[in-house]
């Protein structure tokens, strides 16, 4: 099972307020991979890779293309992504999609810093309900992903101890917003 305190600390958060709508907030997580830009941007983009740690996806993956992202488990959820702008392999920016929620953006930044990459997640106007479960469950698969681009098991990556750790961290940081 990997060190969760290891992998808690290695991720900036926060959530803002968005400056336009005081009702909508931007969560933002930064973590750095030891794994090249490509490597890590097949992780994201290759439906086989993705499906291994993330969720299924199907779909036109490209801009102006919709995907339908079927969450691993607990969720199995199904998120519908159209894709507004597409950089490989550096950006992917998507309007989501989630049953019963308004529409937001989720926004996927990667930069090379040697043999590693520092990733930049931002899943913006968000409403105050969501924001914090985006930032516990965007960490959580962050931390899956962490595994699986070491080529550890990316399963061993337990929700319920994660959640009861992070759950706490978001929640604070949604107060202090």
């Amino acid at each position: 099972m990997p060190d969760l305190a290891q992998l808690l600390g290695a991720t900036s958060r926060s959530i803002t307020r968005m400056p336009v709508t005081a009702d909508m907030y931007s969560v933002v997580l930064r973590r750095s991979y030891d794994a090249d830009i490509q490597d890590v941007w097949s992780a994201w983009t290759t439906p086989s890779r993705l499906s291994r740690w993330l969720g299924d996806l199907t779909g036109t993956p490209q801009v102006g293309g919709v995907v339908h992202l079927t969450m691993s488990p607990p969720d199995q959820d199904v998120a519908t992504l159209h894709i507004t702008a597409c950089a490989p392999p550096t950006t992917v920016q998507a309007r989501w999609t989630w049953p019963g929620e308004p529409d937001s953006t989720v926004e996927l930044l990667l930069e090379p810093a040697g043999t590693s990459t520092e990733l930049t997640l931002i899943h913006s106007r968000t409403i105050a309900t969501t924001a914090a479960e985006y930032g516990y469950g965007w960490e959580d698969f962050l931390n899956r992903l962490t595994e699986f681009v070491a080529g550890r098991d990316p399963a061993a990556v337990s929700w319920a101890d994660a959640q009861l750790h992070l759950k706490p961290l978001w929640t604070e940081l949604l107060e202090r917003a």
